[in-house]
């Protein structure tokens, strides 16, 4: 057979269709109702199958979340089922094509997922590891089309894949379980360095911007509770009292996506200072521009969301954008003079877990979490002189580029670890290592 893919392999070896190997079909398409029901369905999970969709499906680990809280009654015959020990795999959407698990249950699936599954338990070990080499997602990838991106069956079903004798294909499952297993053991290692790494930048602000730098400074009663003594030369006041507040533009569609510079939610929530050029437009108006200007020293806020842990989310302002309008969903506090609160120290201060504590404990949840102007100028802030406000900026500026280059090592090795998994898979699933 001529093969573009796999025309290197080991003589005793085969290339086929992936429709000879594998039996795939795609997965249940549920209703409002129909959730709804198996939601409140009172089923352990013994006497149901759990409802997967490819949210469930963690795209670094190919670890599957059972704990969906839906299960489908067994009884119910009409919905498709992917058998234990076999693979599912996103084949719509964005995540098409990345998210893989390999099933430890019987479970019902959503359309959107995919269930590879071979004739017997050995031949599905061996498809699993098919499926995430270098090999078969260069034909997934050209076989992608339409809007939001998606492979047919009937493409998946011509897909080529090397079909070595079953006692090969045993041997190269056992020992890619065993390599990727101790190779994702050192990546979880190291991503729990860069966790332990994240809390510990965030316990060195905490400490800096309520407790300053000199540990022999004098001290007094804060005010706050939960926070103690601060020292004696700072202040308290509440955020109203420094400046003032602002929504941002809130327009139909047809506002964006062409025209001005335009800060959105994400490069708020993501960053501790606002990038110094976005890649969000809007068709701003001058009188927009005037509203709901960006300028240094302006601080935004997350304002609303479906959880109340992305509210109140800051990033600083050090630069000017020009022309530029921020998000609805977002809300400015522009301060009244920037020699009074330092945007170096305000990018520090409002990230801070003070901040959040503060505001999470006074917000309201209904549908949605929202912070209100109200709300976040009665915040209480702990505010030193200028000069303690500079010398902490350089501080944490420093502690901060330390971690980041910690950071950037680990992600590095990471990243390298991650290339060498997926290299020992492809060349062991198309025969170019002897195993």
């Amino acid at each position: 057979m001529n093969t573009t893919f796999y025309s290197s392999i080991p003589e005793s070896w085969k290339v086929s269709k992936l429709k000879y190997v594998a039996n795939i079909f795609s997965g249940n398409s549920l209703n409002d109702l129909e959730k709804e029901k198996f939601s409140n369905e009172s089923l352990e999970k013994s006497n149901g199958r759990v409802y997967i969709s490819s949210k469930d499906i963690n795209v670094s680990t190919n670890k599957c979340n059972y704990d969906t809280g839906l299960v489908i009654p067994v009884e119910e015959l009409k919905y498709k089922v992917a058998p234990k020990h076999t693979s599912l795999m996103c084949i719509e959407g964005g995540s098409a094509g990345r998210k893989l698990t390999f099933t430890n249950q019987e479970v019902c699936f959503v359309n959107k997922l995919a269930c590879f599954c071979g004739e017997n338990e050995e031949i599905s070990k061996y498809l699993y590891f098919y499926l995430q080499s270098v090999e078969f997602k260069m034909q997934f990838n050209s076989a992608l089309s339409g809007l939001i991106g998606g492979v047919s069956l009937t493409n998946l079903n011509d897909f080529e894949v090397p079909a070595p004798p079953m006692l090969t294909q045993i041997r190269i499952t056992k020992f890619l379980y065993q390599k990727t297993a101790e190779i994702d053991t050192i990546i979880e290692k190291k991503e729990k360095i860069l966790i332990l790494l994240e809390e510990k930048k965030k316990a060195i602000i905490n400490e800096v911007v309520t407790k300053g730098l000199n540990p022999d400074a004098p001290m007094k009663d804060s005010g706050i509770e939960w926070i103690g003594e601060i020292p004696k030369h700072w202040e308290v006041k509440p955020l109203g009292f420094l400046g003032y507040c602002q929504n941002g533009v809130s327009k139909g569609g047809e506002y964006f996506g062409k025209g001005l510079p335009f800060v959105n939610y994400g490069d708020i929530y993501k960053n501790y200072e606002l990038p110094k050029v976005v890649e969000g437009l809007a068709d701003s108006t001058e009188d927009d521009r005037l509203a709901y200007s960006v300028e240094k020293g302006d601080v935004f806020f997350t304002r609303t969301s479906e959880t109340i842990e992305e509210i109140g989310i800051a990033s600083t302002c050090l630069e000017t954008i020009e022309n530029a309008v921020f998000s609805g969903f977002t809300i400015r506090f522009r301060p009244n003079d920037l020699n009074q609160l330092l945007p170096a120290f305000s990018k520090f201060f409002f990230r801070s877990d003070y901040v959040r504590v503060s505001l999470v404990k006074e917000m309201n949840l209904v549908t949605r979490a929202s912070l209100s102007q109200s709300l976040l100028k009665s915040l209480k802030i702990i505010l030193p002189p200028p000069k303690d406000q500079e010398q902490i900026a350089i501080h944490l500026e420093n502690q901060f580029l330390q971690f980041e280059k910690l950071k950037c090592g680990i992600v590095s090795q990471i990243e390298k670890l991650k290339e060498y998994r997926q290299s020992l898979i492809s060349e062991a699933v198309t025969g170019k290592i002897e195993i």
